[in-house]
């Protein structure tokens, strides 16, 4: 009577469905074991943190990047090799103070016409006084406004790995 073929007393292959869901943890496992043993033989793999963009991103975020050793040093085990450490100074604690507050940058934006970055809260409030120069010495920016800041993600990021 039915398509199937059975009179009404179906089973629960017939209708497709499976008495249990497939483990997709144990399948997603067993994928990255294999491409794990794969990538470890190949010689030709570069190790992700040895990557151009990698390292030009954790400069940028001003980690300490090891540097390159030269051909004479790879096959001596030497306890002397140096590290490149942030050329640009930004470890420096100043470089994530607002010239403002004199806090830690919370909020940070950055003027788009001098470059300077400030605290939207310290920004605010300077503009609120009245007081239109950039407080960076040295700065010629004398018409610093509120139109002229958007929000600087790069500094935000640095000082997120600063506190760290």
């Amino acid at each position: 009577q039915y398509e199937n073929g059975g009179g009404g007393d179906n089973n629960e292959e017939e209708l497709g469905i499976q008495k249990s869901a497939p483990n997709y943890e144990a399948s997603i496992h067993e994928a990255l074991v294999r491409a794990r043993e794969r990538g470890e033989a190949d010689e030709s793999r570069v190790p992700v943190e040895k990557h151009n963009f990698v390292i030009a991103v954790r400069q940028k975020l001003g980690e300490k990047v090891p540097k390159k050793r030269s051909r004479a040093s790879r096959g001596a085990d030497d306890d002397d090799d140096l590290e490149v450490v942030n050329e640009n100074n930004i470890d420096d604690v100043h470089k994530f103070k607002c010239p403002i507050t004199g806090m830690l940058f919370e909020d940070p934006v950055r003027n788009k016409v001098c470059g300077h970055t400030y605290s939207r809260a310290g920004l605010m409030q300077m503009v609120k006084n009245r007081k239109k120069t950039c407080p960076v010495p040295g700065c010629a920016n004398n018409r610093v406004s509120l139109e002229q800041v958007e929000g600087d993600d790069e500094m935000v990021l640095k000082v997120r790995r600063f506190k760290t």
